[in-house]
């Protein structure tokens, strides 16, 4: 199967071409896709926008998203919409690097809300090591009380990573068992509990793992928050098929026990979420060869060569989910990029 997009032609086997065309039926891009781009007159945001978090409030969609802008560090922006697509961006960063350990980066947040306080995972990066760390703010935009999650631990790792190397973690957003859990990682998916938020025991195994033959066959990474539905506890995390220059990032779902958040009960075969568009085909894609560096100079006809020459990894990316009656509405990013908009019916993603 012969597929043409972009000013690319790419090879699809017939199975996944399938697989797409099945997973365009079950989930429905918004039309106004990309709905938050790179800001031109904000130089702390000019270059790249993706990876969000976002909590519904009193019919209020607030948006964290992790922002890159003229000096290539990351920090976090905030956005507000009454609809959930059209969003107006903050002129400031509400949270810029203060640390040692985050002095290159604050990145790809999710959010949850525990009475009046909202609270932040986010990966603190200090040029060398990614690690999980937590903030906490009343009004969404004084965060407060950051620290690392993990600071005396370490974990099985991929690729030659740092031992202490964290990412991508996600708090439930309630109390399981008088019990706070996170998941989190991008080599296997981990579990950790805490009593308070503050400090937090990670557990010895992991509770997910890439299969062989499958969208996830080289490794996993946590998602958004989990969602409780009457099912258990739907959890959405990313699967990546190789490590290699064609390494693409497709989002897969898993059902947890709602008693028990280690027991899992489902997994989905195929992605509901996989890079077809062709502005999640083409973007400043953070693991390209050279990562920033290439980056910084690099062009659109560039990118579209290296597209065309399949030496451009792929990804979408989601760190913000909404369950709204029976529909999830993800947020997730674009080739590291643009910040986009899907629903999925909820019952539909247990065909996966």
């Amino acid at each position: 199967m012969i597929r043409v997009t972009f000013g690319v032609v790419e090879e699809w086997p017939l199975n996944c071409y399938l697989e797409m065309l099945y997973n365009e039926v079950m989930l429905i891009r918004n039309k106004h896709n990309p709905i938050l781009k790179p800001q031109s007159n904000l130089s702390w945001t000019s270059e790249k926008v993706y990876n969000c978090a976002v909590h519904k409030d009193n019919g209020v969609y607030h948006m964290l998203f992790r922002a890159v802008g003229d000096d290539w560090i990351s920090r976090l922006g905030i956005a507000e919409s009454s609809d959930g697509i059209e969003f107006k961006v903050g002129a400031s960063p509400v949270m810029s690097p203060l640390h040692d350990w985050e002095v290159k980066g604050c990145e790809d947040p999710r959010m949850v809300k525990f009475d009046d306080a909202y609270f932040i995972t986010y990966t603190a990066f200090d040029g060398t090591t990614a690690r999980a760390a937590i903030a906490r703010s009343q009004d969404l935009v004084d965060w407060r009380d950051r620290q690392l999650l993990f600071p005396n631990h370490s974990f099985p790792q991929r690729e030659n990573l740092p031992a202490n190397w964290t990412k991508a973690a996600a708090i439930f957003p309630r109390k399981v068992n008088d019990k706070y859990y996170l998941f989190f990682g991008d080599n296997h998916i981990w579990a950790a509990t805490s009593d308070n938020l503050i400090d937090w025991e990670p557990l010895s195994e992991p509770v997910l793992s890439s299969r062989d033959g499958h969208f996830d066959s080289a490794y996993v990474e946590m998602g958004p928050p989990p969602i409780l539905i009457p099912r258990g506890w739907l959890v959405l995390y990313h699967g990546i098929n190789t490590f290699d220059s064609q390494r693409m990032y497709s989002l897969g779902a898993a059902l947890f026990d709602k008693n028990d958040p280690l027991k899992l009960l489902w997994r989905s075969n195929s992605p509901i979420l996989t890079p077809t568009e062709p502005y999640e085909i083409i973007g400043k894609i953070d693991i390209v060869a050279g990562g920033y560096e290439t980056l910084k100079t690099i062009q659109l006809s560039d990118l579209q060569r290296l597209a065309a020459e399949n030496q451009l990894p792929k990804a979408v990316f989601c760190c913000g989910a909404i369950l709204e009656e029976n529909i999830v509405r993800l947020y997730y990013s674009a080739g590291d990029t643009v910040v986009c908009t899907a629903t999925v019916d909820l019952e539909t993603v247990f065909n996966a």
